[in-house]
């Protein structure tokens, strides 16, 4: 791969030598077949090369020396032979797809007015005017043969279905480069059709529509292997039921490769076995031949066009089998009536052939839209299943991500935890510690019990501490949470490091859950851990527990803890007195609202009250 972008990427600057180089072969293929000496047609080839060459970086004057070319083809009164009408109709293909890939939007669509202009007219050249005579019989209408007028109308057909897949290929081309952005180096294809004057060999494709599908190995392995099983068995069915004559046997073995490659195809660019499908088609009616074992190729690529093709690729495998139904309905009809005679008498069958044509339109199109219809309804399905599991991942994404804030919801929790569980517990040690410090000269049995309170407040942290701990190694918690039964520890806690604490409790207080316990034990710890570091020691703390019917109406508890602050402030201060905001009080009113309920806290004169709300889970209380 380096040494193929290397190389692409040497040659970039260089792709405009492409056409005028393949316009020169095309002058040297008419130099070999005899014909240098002829005036009028050496100057058709010459202005047929010239709109090749200038197809790329002059696309609207590419058209229009296509037309002046054969403009003056239709006005030389002389025939051309039957190389230089090939050479010619070669020309008008490349011409075409240079044209729609790098003309601009109007250029594009005259381009293709002009290949359904060109059809008939070249048709005119093969046939009438060219060595392509169709045999003569029936009515004279205009001084030429009915049989003559019919072999133009298939002779147009199928020249307008061969310059449209060229002009349509094309348009994929200019529409997939439309799209295409920096990346990995493209197919070889769109990369000789990408604009050149100094282009980037790595001319990526972005996620537009694309002409070339990218197959792993095993996948085009698969296809290829089925395009040689597909030989095998036209092969194998041709030779079982003797439909092919001996001296049809190298048309129709061309005709078979055509349609292999269009198989091999399929899947790696849709448009690309389509249009090649066409052109074994044009072979096969011109060489001759009926229905053969190969054209269940033209099934096999209809299918792969609404399968695995782009908007466009699928609509016009649609038309595809539209105008392929009539082509091949038309031309079985025709062959039928030239078998039996029919255009000798022509009025009196014309009938019958009206019916057959109909009778095989209806089977053709039916077969065709089939083959189409089973294409789509398997790219319905692919696209419900990859859908699906799009919806599976994105249920599991969601999954994941639910997880990760709940995940986070509770190191939150845990951490608001630990911080109410050392911060009253450093409370608490540090008071008793400044206490039996002081009064360690005058009563020394004061600090014996301050000793006592600092080993069993530090014991009770550690615990709590651990058990925080393990919540964080494990989805459950271990070890039992704090619940309104253990407020009345805590305050024994304070009332041990100096704080007067006086509580009460007023009403019935069992009816509230577990989370609504431990937010009321983790609310009064943290407030009273503040008004033994921020308030007036010397004056008591009142906590009150009381039965309430709650702010909206729903029983619940109210908690009120109030204290008297150091200095009075005119400025909102926080939990306790504190001049600026840390985490208890954002902690405290966190744990409330996940408990269902609500919490205030602030100045009220000369202290600092908070109080909360906590409702009672429903179906808790008898």
């Amino acid at each position: 791969m380096p040494d193929r972008t290397r190389l692409l990427s040497a040659l970039a600057p260089h792709r405009w030598v492409l056409e005028p180089a393949v316009a020169v072969v095309l002058f040297g293929l008419w130099l070999v077949t005899g014909l240098p000496f002829d005036l009028a047609g050496a100057l058709a080839v010459l202005l047929y090369c010239a709109a090749v060459a200038l197809s790329r970086v002059l696309p609207v004057v590419a058209l229009e020396i296509a037309w002046l070319a054969v403009l003056a083809e239709l006005s030389e009164g002389s025939s051309l032979p039957l190389p230089h009408r090939l050479i010619s109709a070669v020309a008008v293909v490349i011409a075409l797809f240079g044209i729609a890939s790098h003309g601009g939007r109007v250029v594009r669509w005259f381009g293709f007015g002009s290949a359904i202009l060109w059809a008939p007219a070249l048709a005119y050249l093969f046939t009438v005017r060219g060595d392509l005579k169709f045999p003569q019989f029936g009515p004279v209408i205009g001084g030429y043969y009915t049989s003559q007028g019919v072999g133009l109308l298939m002779m147009s057909l199928l020249l307008a279905v061969v310059f449209v897949s060229a002009w349509l290929l094309g348009f994929l081309v200019a529409r997939q480069r439309a799209t295409a952005t920096a990346g990995p180096v493209p197919s070889l294809l769109l990369w000789l059709a990408s604009s050149g004057g100094g282009a980037s060999a790595e001319e990526g494709l972005g996620d537009g529509p694309r002409l070339v599908r990218r197959l792993t190995r095993p996948q085009l392995t698969f296809d290829i292997a089925g395009a040689v099983a597909y030989v095998f068995f036209c092969l194998v069915a041709d030779f079982a039921s003797s439909l092919v004559p001996d001296d049809s046997g190298r048309s129709t073995f061309l005709v078979l490769i055509v349609f292999a490659v269009a198989v091999a195809l399929r899947r790696m660019s849709p448009a690309v076995s389509l249009a090649i499908a066409w052109l074994a088609a044009v072979v096969q009616m011109t060489t001759g031949h009926n229905i053969l074992v190969s054209d269940i190729a033209v099934l096999i690529v209809l299918y792969a066009t609404a399968l695995y093709g782009d908007r466009v690729v699928r609509y016009a495998g649609l038309i595809s089998a539209g105008i392929g139904a009539f082509v091949a309905s038309l031309y079985l009809t025709l062959t039928s009536a030239l078998a039996q005679g029919y255009f000798n008498l022509l009025s009196s069958q014309l009938t019958g052939m009206a019916l057959q044509f109909a009778f095989l339109f209806v089977v053709s199109a039916t077969v065709l839209g089939l083959s189409w219809v089973l294409g789509l309804l398997a790219r319905t399905w692919r696209n419900a299943r990859a859908s699906r599991h799009a919806q599976i991942a994105a249920e599991l994404d969601r999954n994941r991500a639910e997880e990760v804030v709940v995940v986070e919801q509770e190191r939150t929790r845990i951490a608001r935890d630990m911080h109410d569980v050392v911060a009253h517990s450093l409370a608490v040690v540090i008071a008793q510690a400044d206490g039996a410090r002081y009064a360690r000269h005058a009563d020394p049995d004061a600090v014996d019990t301050a000793l006592e309170t600092i080993a069993a407040t530090a014991r009770s942290a550690l615990v709590d501490v651990r058990v925080l701990l393990a919540e964080l190694r494990q989805s459950q918690p271990e070890g039992p949470q704090p619940s309104l039964a253990d407020v009345e520890q805590t305050v024994e806690q304070v009332r041990a490091a100096g704080l007067p604490v006086t509580m009460e409790r007023r009403g019935e207080l069992d009816g509230l859950g577990s989370a609504q316990q431990i937010a009321a034990y983790r609310i009064v710890q943290e407030a009273l851990t503040n008004a033994l570091r921020h308030g007036d020691t010397t004056r008591p703390v009142s906590v009150v527990l009381a039965q309430s019917g709650g702010s909206d109406g729903g029983p619940g508890i109210v908690i009120t803890v109030r204290n008297s602050m150091k200095t009075p402030t005119p400025e909102p201060l926080a939990t306790g007195g504190l001049p600026r905001i840390g985490h208890g009080l954002p902690g405290m009113r966190e744990r409330a609202t996940l408990a269902g309920g609500s919490l205030s806290a602030g100045p009220a004169g000369d202290g600092f009250v908070v109080t909360a709300f906590l409702p009672v889970v429903s179906g808790v209380r008898a």
